[in-house]
């Protein structure tokens, strides 16, 4: 009988039929199948990585992409929602993007050395048009980690010219720890890592001669300043990691390679100089603005050696003397966790140490484990001696750094590695299914150190708060703001607070009002701004005493702040102060309003002698006025 069109015919089979046959032909017949164009091996690698990280981990965050859902408790993710209104409303208003006095107010805050993402923002400003900037920030963090893990497959795919080592390579760059929990804390400026593996595609292509040295040097500067206007921290500690990985390249090239390995760093040096000047008008601006209180260097910036191999205390399985020295270690940190992976790249670096490319990797990655040990040696959580380079760190581009960040080039140099030794030719199937499985195993044991809660990966616990926080549903905007009710109550331009437990919900009801009203405070930095996002003289009123209270009604003198906007979800409290100080407030869209007068002119709470107008009592009443 014969077979019909797809089936295979019997005799095709060997003989003795075995596992390790079928195994054979299987394996033979999937690398012998023509590959698809590299376009759409990208299309594929993406719609694989944005599946698996909606599945595996972004389910809630999707269904909430109206809500400001991320890390509503931390002051970060709002600072980076509004740094997406900002951009945009900066240079289509034509003012300088780098100072601001729509927060901070009256004084306003210098932007230069905060991490306001500027290449991102502007990236995401048609969505952020287009949808309103809660819905560009959910979709930013949907999009970052594929988009990381296809730009490490671009790389890992031009270096090994095969789809599947490719795509697990891209799978660890982009979800490991590090990206993975940036990206639930919402910091753009730590999860946009996808620039890294462009520089080193954009080097292979050069190497093989698929790219002159003018485009070479073109899209190289392009990188790099797009690097620059992501995270300037970033771009210091990527000139560290590519200068490192340049002489370590002269080192190993050996006399057929050393020349080209020299005109790649002349062009390379062409390209960096390039990018400086694209990013001189920041650059510039920001040396001439450095702020003295960015010197900040911290043990627990730095990398602490152990914590490469040993997971966090509750990831343990609950060995008690593991978890026991891990929690004595240092910071309980994930992002700093590498696992098997790294003693599988000993093991190939071992197996092919003959190979310059192999002894490249290795050698840098030791070289950026050392450069992230920052200024001291970190044992036990306790710095033993100083390090050789740790004047590093004291360079005013460094000094408000964390070493600890550079294990991001780590993970990219295990993830080439990866690719390499399972795209190197086996002696069996038997041995190309082990190799896959050995490598699968040491994935799964990076990303065993993440959270298990799918919730508890957009909605983190800050120190300080409840387990249930992370359990709390995501709390919509107010409609005070989403209604633009606040333009009933509030004037163009006035000077507010914002009082919630939102984590800076200040500047994330500013951004979604569109800069309609300025505010008092607000995060921008830990160095730089109060770390609660309040003005101290409001923070103070939640121990009050006579002077605290007095201070607060001369701090709205002085500052002709407007109004206080009280979320009602956490007004309890602030009602029965508000109360003493003798404002009356309008609950009105999930907020009360309490105005003070200040900004109007002749306002009563500013006489020209001076005195305040409110008595300050210590009673549970409310003051009266005289």
């Amino acid at each position: 009988m014969e077979a019909g069109p797809g089936i295979q015919q019997a005799e095709s089979l060997p003989r003795a039929w075995t596992p390790a046959a079928t195994l054979r032909i299987a394996t033979s017949r999937l690398l012998a199948a023509p590959a698809p164009p590299p376009a759409v091996q990208g299309v594929l690698a993406f719609a694989v990585y944005l599946a698996v990280f909606i599945i595996g981990f972004a389910r809630p965050l999707i269904s909430h992409l109206g809500v400001p859902d991320i890390g509503q408790y931390w002051t970060d993710p709002n600072f980076y929602t509004w740094a997406l209104r900002w951009w945009p409303y900066a240079v289509s208003h034509g003012i300088n993007p780098l100072q601001t006095s729509q927060i901070g107010a009256p004084g306003g805050y210098n932007l230069a050395w905060a991490t306001t993402t500027p290449s991102v923002s502007l990236l995401m400003w048609p969505v952020t048009a287009a949808f309103g900037v809660v819905v560009s920030f959910n979709v930013m963090l949907l999009l970052v980690p594929p988009a990381s893990a296809l730009a490490a497959f671009i790389a890992a795919r031009r270096l090994t010219g095969r789809f599947w080592p490719a795509l697990l390579a891209g799978g660890v760059y982009g979800f490991c720890p590090f990206e993975m929990v940036h990206s639930w804390q919402g910091e753009p400026n730590l999860t946009v890592i996808g620039l890294l593996p462009l520089l080193v595609y954009l080097v292979l292509l050069w190497w093989d001669g698929s790219l002159g040295r003018t485009g070479f040097v073109i899209w190289m500067a392009v990188v790099m300043a797009l690097e620059f206007y992501t995270f300037s921290e970033a771009f210091a500690e990527m000139t560290a990691a590519g200068a490192v990985t340049l002489v370590i390249g002269l080192a190993v090239a050996g006399r057929p390679g050393w020349r080209k390995v020299a005109r790649l760093g002349r062009l390379t040096a062409v390209a960096y100089a390039g990018a400086l000047l694209l990013a001189s008008p920041y650059l510039l601006y920001a040396v001439r603005h450095y702020p003295a209180a960015l010197n900040r260097q911290q043990p627990d910036y730095s990398l602490h050696l152990a914590r490469l191999v040993i997971p966090v205390p509750d990831k343990l399985f609950g060995i008690a003397a593991l978890a026991g020295y891990s929690s004595r270690i240092g910071r309980a940190s994930l992002d700093d966790y590498v696992g098997l992976p790294l003693l599988i790249l000993l093991a190939f670096a071992v197996r092919a140490w003959s190979n310059r490319l192999t002894r490249l990797l290795v050698i840098t990655f030791a070289a950026v484990i050392a450069l992230a040990a920052g200024p001291s040696l970190i044992v036990g959580g306790k710095p033993l001696f100083p390090l050789p380079w740790g004047g590093l760190w004291s360079l005013p581009a460094a000094r408000s750094a964390e070493p600890s960040r550079l294990i991001v080039f780590c993970y990219l140099i295990l993830a080439l590695g990866l690719a390499l030794w399972l795209a190197a030719p086996a002696a069996s199937g038997w041995a190309r299914a082990a190799r896959w499985g050995l490598e699968l195993f040491a994935v799964a044991a990076m990303l065993a150190g993440l959270p298990t809660s799918a919730y508890q990966a957009v909605n983190p616990v800050p120190p300080g708060a409840t387990a249930s926080a992370a359990t709390r549903p995501a709390d919509p905007l107010p409609a005070f703001i989403t209604d633009g009710l606040y333009r009933h109550y509030l004037r163009p331009g006035e000077t507010v607070v914002v009082v919630t437990n939102r984590g800076n919900g200040g500047m994330l009801f500013q951004a979604d009002a569109g800069f309609y009203f300025r505010i008092a405070g607000g995060f921008i930095n830990a160095s730089l701004s109060p770390p609660d996002a309040l003005p101290v003289p409001v923070a103070l009123l939640t121990h009050g005493t006579r002077a605290r209270y007095q201070g607060f009604l001369n701090y709205l003198r002085m500052t002709g702040v407007g109004a206080v906007i009280v979320e009602q979800d956490w007004a309890a409290p602030w009602m029965t102060v508000f109360g003493r100080l003798g404002l009356h407030g309008t609950a009105v869209g999930g907020v009360i309003v309490y105005p003070t007068g200040a900004s109007q002119p002749g306002s009563p709470l500013a006489p020209a002698d001076g005195r305040l107008v409110f008595p300050v009592t210590t009673s549970t009443g409310p003051a009266v006025r005289p």
